[in-house]
């Protein structure tokens, strides 16, 4: 199936948009193909800056569709319809990446953490949204943990269907945000059901995130 059949109904992608420094300017956006190979990108107010990017240059295109898979083509822009619309064709057969591609939602989730072989250590409980994927995911932690440390993590899903999902995850790094230590982990102990739960989670609330977006940016679905 050609990557463009995936767009005929509203769906985030990432477009990487070439810059007038020569940089590259990458932003999320709603797409819509109506009559293909033009198709049509809607993004917030304020998000675009049409000024900044060099519109004669090509830009890619990508997203993850419902098996996992990541789907990426390059597009040429034809038109600015407004400061927040592009219109777009595509420049070469959309293909896709067979690799499994995890992709990232931010989500209110119950999560409890635990270094692993410690003594004597207590979970911790996170209180704010986390940044979570089928292949790992990122929280707030009041003290730094080592890279290469294993965690412990228990996470309740409440979508689609209610589960308890323990796992063990190791440091990839730390850093701050906001002021705050973000601790991002990778899964290297998961039950299959519960990674494919993990990823299920991850579409449904892409799906309620896109319908918020679609509502935002005043779009007739």
């Amino acid at each position: 199936m050609s990557a463009l059949n995936h767009l005929r109904e509203y769906r985030v992608v990432q477009v990487t948009l070439p810059r007038h420094d020569g940089e590259s300017s990458v932003i999320d956006g709603v797409a819509l193909a109506k009559s293909p190979p033009i198709f049509e990108i809607t993004f917030l107010p304020d998000q675009l800056q049409p000024a900044t990017f060099d519109d004669q240059a090509g830009c890619q295109i990508s997203f993850v569709v419902d098996n996992g898979t990541k789907q990426s083509f390059s597009a040429e822009v034809i038109n600015i319809a407004s400061d927040t619309k592009l219109q777009l064709r595509a420049l070469e057969a959309p293909g896709q990446m067979q690799k499994r591609a995890y992709f990232r939602v931010d989500a209110a989730l119950s999560v409890s953490y635990w270094p692993i072989d410690v003594e004597d250590v207590n979970a911790q409980t996170v209180q704010t949204p986390v940044n979570l994927s089928g292949g790992g995911i990122r929280i707030p932690v009041k003290e730094e943990i080592p890279d290469g440390a294993k965690v412990g993590l228990e996470i309740i899903l409440d979508a689609p269907h209610p589960r308890i999902i323990e796992c063990t995850a190791v440091v990839i790094r730390s850093f701050l945000l906001s002021g705050v230590i973000q601790l991002a982990l990778r899964f290297i102990d998961i039950e299959d059901e519960d990674q494919d739960a993990l990823v299920a989670y991850c579409f449904a609330e892409q799906r309620k995130q896109l319908r918020l977006k679609v509502h935002m940016m005043g779009i007739d679905p």
